[in-house]
């Protein structure tokens, strides 16, 4: 299978999960945000022009799925696709000794964007005019934290999408007709000069 179907996939299971799955796994009301965690781990594969283009389209479905007209979402998720392998790679340079640092880094990358993605959520409406609280602030710290506790159960269905490979049927196919036509090749009678005829 290709990377573009795998990150196609990777694009419509987050839409997917953000929009229908995360009202079984909230906690206090407050969601997880699945869309930045499948685009963090997709940067990894991608770098920041894939993660800016798959965080586009990402956009683009979640606005069109849930009937957002503001373009709010579309400069997030783009933001973060582009933002997340660029802090990937500054954290590898400032953590180069550490021990099993991926997983580290993924959960303080996705804290961190959650978290920017609330605050530019919470400044929009100060600037409508929606009354804010200590309480939206707390909202946006536990998304965060959810988010990025979450980011460890998702990287496991990540990694499965970006490794399946569905040309081993095709492999098995190859293989089984190569054996059939040696066995073919064995049952064929003797030609005539081995078998001592002149």
């Amino acid at each position: 299978m290709s990377r573009a179907i795998r990150i196609v996939i990777t694009v419509i299971l987050a839409c997917i999960c953000q929009t229908d799955l995360v009202k079984y796994i909230r906690i206090a009301g407050v969601a997880p945000d699945m869309m930045t965690i499948f685009l963090v781990l997709l940067t990894g594969y991608t770098g920041a022009y894939g993660g800016f283009c798959a965080g586009s389209v990402m956009a683009l479905l979640y606005d069109a799925s849930v009937g957002y007209v503001l373009a709010i979402n579309l400069v997030c998720y783009t933001f973060i696709g582009w933002a997340a392998p660029m802090l990937r790679h500054a954290m590898n340079k400032q953590l180069h000794r550490v021990k099993h640092k991926s997983y580290f880094e993924l959960i303080v990358i996705c804290f961190f964007l959650v978290l920017v993605r609330e605050g530019v959520y919470i400044g929009y409406l100060f600037l409508i005019g929606a009354e804010q609280s200590i309480v939206t602030i707390l909202r946006a710290l536990l998304c965060s934290a959810y988010s990025a506790v979450m980011i460890l159960p998702c990287s496991l269905i990540q990694n499965k999408i970006m490794s399946v490979h569905i040309s081993r049927k095709k492999k098995e196919e190859v293989r089984h007709d190569d054996y059939s036509r040696s066995q073919r090749m064995h049952d064929l009678p003797a030609p005539a000069a081995a078998c001592g005829r002149y």
